[in-house]
Formats: C-alpha cells, structure tokens, sequence
C-alpha cells in the first residue's frame, strides 16, 4: 500500500512539474506571439513536448504510470498555455482558445497514450536485454 501511494505521488509530482516546463516553453517560445512561425512552433512547442513525453514515459516504473505522467503532463501543459499564452487565452479569445484546448486535449488522450507506452515498451525491452546474461533467459 505504501509503495502504491509513493509511486501515485511521485507520479502527480512528475506529471507536474513535466507540465508546468511544457507550459513555460510553448508561452516563452511565442514570445510577444506576434513573430511566431511554423520552424519556431516546431522548435519551441512539438518537440519540447515530445521530449518530455518521452523522458516521463521512459522514466516511469510501469506502463500504467507511463501513460498517467505524460497524459496529465500534456493536459497540464495546455490549461497552462491557454490560460496564460501570449496569443490565444481562455479571457482574450475564449471561444478560439476553447478550441484549439480542446484540439490538444484530443490529442493528449489519443496520441500521447500511445507514445508514452511505445516509449515505455522499448525502455523496458533495451532494460531486459541489457540485463540478460549469456545462456540466462527471462520468463
């Protein structure tokens, strides 16, 4: 029971603090958001948010937390964007911002779910084969 609250725990931590990054780096990667291009989108926002995705994902003890950490991850990261970015947010444009929320949204229940137990399956599979010595097989 305390190993399951620990890792509940450290899972809401990560998830957190995964989200809060991914927020800070899409709002200060559009800056005023007036000069933003798709190659500063893609730089600023997609592959930050893959990465964390997949560090979270790999880093995570099971499957189930894999997904849970990148999942809240993203989710975190969009109530985080919209509600303080520099372009579209929840009390400038709410029905624009409203949304695109929602088109990530569907994205972070979706996609990332995915990714995050792909990323989590090969983890586990290079752990495994790294561990396994000559002549030793695994169950």
């Amino acid at each position: 029971m305390k190993r399951g609250v620990q890792r509940a725990a450290v899972t809401a931590a990560v998830a957190s603090v995964a989200g809060a990054l991914s927020a800070w780096i899409a709002v200060a990667g559009d800056g005023d958001g007036r000069s933003v291009t798709e190659a500063s989108r893609f730089a600023s926002g997609y592959l930050p948010y893959a990465a964390v995705v997949l560090v979270v994902s790999a880093t995570a003890p099971t499957a189930v937390h894999a997904v849970l950490r990148a999942v809240l991850s993203q989710l975190l990261m969009i109530w985080g964007y919209y509600t303080w970015g520099p372009m579209i947010t929840f009390e400038r444009t709410p029905t624009q911002a409203a949304h695109y929320a929602r088109a990530w949204a569907a994205v972070a229940v979706t996609a990332v779910p995915v990714a995050a137990l792909g990323t989590y399956g090969l983890v586990r599979g290079a752990r495994r084969l790294a561990t396994a010595g000559p002549g030793r097989t695994d169950p």
